[in-house]
């Protein structure tokens, strides 16, 4: 019996301690994992949508933390002012899960420039379909006043693709929260990006 005991604590005792390491390997990671995410997934997506951006642009990133929730906001500077900016967001409701949204908005015509899928898992070939460019541009132009960020068959202005139903309702989603973060949030926004820019 007393063998039994000491082999249970001795298990629990690894267990504990592979826990406690792998929880503080991946907090000590967690930094890098973000960078790593910034270069190779949200930077390449940002410059695909502004199209010609300066060298440095991806220097002036930075986060805004509402209510728990951090932004992602990658800021387009031309002639000391916030000319467009990429936000990242998520939207809820696809068939494989949440899909993360890249948007960009272009701040001097208050309207959507771009659209594209930083993240998905979504069925190649059929809801992935909604990530593709031929689709996204849908969005291209949309004013961010008085566009409704929602499928047609839901009461809003955007098309659906055939087959791929709700993960267009997961991107609508993810575009109708980044334009109405941008809109409820634009002069802090403005405001960081300059403060970024100037200490730089």
């Amino acid at each position: 019996m007393n063998e039994i005991v000491r082999m249970f604590a001795v298990l629990t005792g690894i267990c504990l301690l592979s826990a406690f390491s792998l929880t503080a390997l991946n907090i000590g990671l967690a930094d890098q994992i973000a960078k790593q995410q910034r270069d190779n997934v949200q930077v390449p997506r940002a410059k695909e949508i502004l199209g010609e951006v300066p060298p440095d642009f991806a220097d002036g990133y930075f986060a805004i933390e509402v209510e728990g929730v951090p932004w992602d906001v990658f800021p387009h500077i031309e002639d000391g002012r916030v000319a467009a900016i990429v936000l990242q967001s998520t939207g809820q409701g696809g068939y494989g899960g949440d899909v993360v949204v890249m948007t960009g908005i272009d701040f001097a015509k208050d309207e959507v420039i771009g659209v594209r899928i930083a993240q998905s898992s979504e069925t190649p070939g059929i809801g992935s379909r909604a990530g593709e460019p031929s689709y996204l541009k849908t969005y291209r132009g949309r004013p961010l006043a008085g566009t409704r960020f929602a499928l047609a068959t839901a009461g809003g202005d955007i098309l659906a693709v055939t087959g791929a139903t709700r993960t267009s309702t997961a991107v609508a989603d993810g575009v109708d929260k980044a334009v109405k973060f941008a809109l409820a949030h634009r002069d802090e926004i403005v405001r960081q990006a300059l403060e970024s820019r100037a200490g730089s």
